[in-house]
This record gives C-alpha cells, sequence and structure tokens, in this order.
C-alpha cells in the first residue's frame, strides 16, 4: 500500500510540473536579485512558447512567420549551449513586430525584468528608440542594453535587465518587447533573437505556455 500511494504523489507531482512548463520558479530566499522581499521567486518564460499566432517576421535570406520563428530542435547540445530549453525566438527583423509575454500574478508586486538576449547581426545597442519594453501598454524606461554578435547556429545569450523595481498588477500582466524602426540590419530594421524573460517577484506569477509550438511548425499558416 505504501509503495502505491508513493508512486500516485510521484503522478501528482509531475502533473503539477506539467502545468508550470515554461515557467520555471526558482526560491531566491529575497537575496538575489529580486530585491529583499521575502519569499522571492525567478521566474522563466520561454519565449518559444508565447502566442506566436499572426506574429510575421523577417529574416537575413527569408521571412518566417508564427511558430517558423522558432529555431532550435530543443537538444541536450543545444541547451548547453546556454538556450533556455533549448529553443529560440529569431526572424525579429521587422518594424513593429511585437511578442507579448501574458502571465497572471496572484497579488500586487514589485518584480525585477531580466531579457536573455541575443543577435547575428554585429553588437547592438538596444535602447527605447530602437526596442521598446512595455509592461501592461506603459513603456518602461531603460539604460542602453549591449548584446554581442554571434551565428544562429551557435547564438550566444546574454541577460539584460531593464528593471529592477517594476509593478506587477493583480492578475493578468503583459509584458510586450517591440521592434521599432531602426538601421540594425544593413540601414533596415534588426532586432534581437530572444530566448526567455525572467521576472523575480515575491508574486505567484502562473502562465499557459503554448508547449507544442515548437511540434507545430512545418504547418505555420506564414
Amino acid at each position: 500500500m505504501k509503495v502505491k500511494n508513493f508512486a500516485a504523489l510521484a503522478l501528482a507531482t509531475l502533473a503539477a510540473c506539467a502545468l508550470m512548463a515554461g515557467c520555471t520558479p526558482t526560491d531566491n530566499g529575497g537575496e538575489n536579485g529580486g530585491g529583499s522581499e521575502a519569499g522571492v521567486k525567478t521566474y522563466v518564460l520561454e519565449a518559444e512558447y508565447i502566442d506566436l499566432d499572426n506574429v510575421q517576421g523577417a529574416g537575413i535570406s527569408s521571412d518566417q512567420g508564427g511558430v517558423e520563428m522558432i529555431y532550435g530542435q530543443g537538444t541536450e547540445e543545444e541547451k548547453a549551449k546556454g538556450w533556455s530549453n533549448g529553443y529560440y525566438v529569431g526572424y525579429t527583423y521587422s518594424a513593429n513586430l511585437r511578442l507579448d509575454f501574458v502571465f497572471n500574478a496572484d497579488k500586487e508586486a514589485s518584480a525585477a525584468i531580466v531579457l536573455r538576449l541575443g543577435s547575428e547581426l554585429g553588437a547592438l545597442s538596444l535602447d527605447p528608440t530602437s526596442f521598446a519594453v512595455k509592461l501592461n501598454d506603459t513603456d518602461i524606461s531603460y539604460q542602453t542594453m549591449y548584446v554581442e554578435t554571434s551565428s544562429m547556429d551557435e547564438m550566444k545569450f546574454y541577460d539584460k535587465t531593464v528593471s529592477t523595481n517594476i509593478k506587477l498588477k493583480e492578475g493578468m500582466n503583459t509584458l510586450s518587447l517591440i521592434v521599432l524602426p531602426n538601421a540594425f540590419k544593413n540601414g533596415s530594421t534588426g532586432g534581437p533573437t530572444v530566448d526567455c524573460v525572467k521576472l523575480e517577484t515575491a508574486a505567484e506569477v502562473t502562465w499557459e505556455p503554448k508547449t507544442d509550438n515548437p511540434s507545430s511548425r512545418g504547418g505555420s499558416i506564414f
């Protein structure tokens, strides 16, 4: 009977973890990067799991939209390269392209927001005039973010903090990354590749990741 009870408990734990796929909390104990507030945790929202329907992107040699903007196969080798979960979103070279990370907070709370970004367009100096970051459609003012260059297959990602103390509202929140018109791609609009977003907060954060996005590639409407 004890064996059966243990097996049932293990299955229940796995099911709970599956519901949180793509939004992994790490307890910071209120000490690491999220401020001094007790109970601060880091939540990782994977870019490949956001709603990419009707998002049209562009690349250097070809244009892609929807789930076809996802790069990677989720292999252990790709994870070892620093790609969170083994995927990332590219093809961001389109003016006003918008990536929305929609999540829920169980209470109003302050948060630190960290973007994990890369570039294949040379070293990028991102600022609010070329790359907007919004929370609930309100611009977040941030200092220039310098992102080093690499290649699509060997993409290097860097954590860039855009805010250490921004207010989440109770309920649904939307963090938006918007590529504004710029000259990063040989005089035309370019943008960074996006691996994930990290939220450090004492609020409990949940979302509904579209975990079937990577396996849906090949059937994009674009």
